[in-house]
């Protein structure tokens, strides 16, 4: 039979027992506080989907609808290569998000996108708003991950330009 451990001396127990309870407390309070901030974060950047307008447009006007907001999709995603500093590109993009949605939101209640007939145009619908959330995650793996690479270089280009040699000839 092996000696008990000397470090867990049956003196403190409660104490121990306390700690742990403490512990499993501070962690369950931290780990709800950032569910509860990440829900809300996601919330405000996400608009909700009103009902559907009175007066429907047609077809055709809730395609060619989509297809300037795929324009303008692919027009700002774009803009995100020319961004400086490009750290910032993600929080650009939130902003740009969070607009287009509105006026994604706005042109599906004004097309009702639910009818039976309008099956076609809902994919094309659905499948704009998940080119949107690639285009999201896009912009903040470049933020995080190519940003910072591309500011220093930025920066590399502006010190060698100061140098006095830049503007000789060889």
């Amino acid at each position: 039979m092996s000696a008990p451990d000397p470090r867990k001396d049956p003196r403190y127990r409660r104490f121990r027992g306390g700690a742990y309870a403490v512990y499993i407390l501070l962690t369950t309070l931290f780990s709800v506080w950032i569910l509860w901030s990440v829900g809300r974060s996601v919330a405000a950047m996400t608009p909700e989907r009103p009902p559907d307008a009175p007066q429907l447009l047609t077809f055709r006007e809730c395609l060619d609808g989509a297809q300037a907001l795929w324009a303008e999709l692919e027009s700002e995603r774009e803009k995100l290569v020319r961004v400086s500093p490009a750290r910032d590109v993600d929080r650009q993009w939130m902003r740009f998000r969070t607009a287009w949605l509105e006026r994604l939101r706005q042109r599906e209640s004004m097309c009702g996108l639910e009818s039976r007939d309008r099956e076609r145009l809902r994919a094309v619908y659905r499948r704009l708003e998940t080119v949107q959330d690639l285009y999201t995650i896009h912009a903040v793996q470049y933020a995080g991950e190519v940003g910072g690479a591309v500011d220093a270089l930025h920066a590399a280009f502006a010190t060698a330009r100061k140098d006095p040699g830049a503007g000789k000839l060889p």
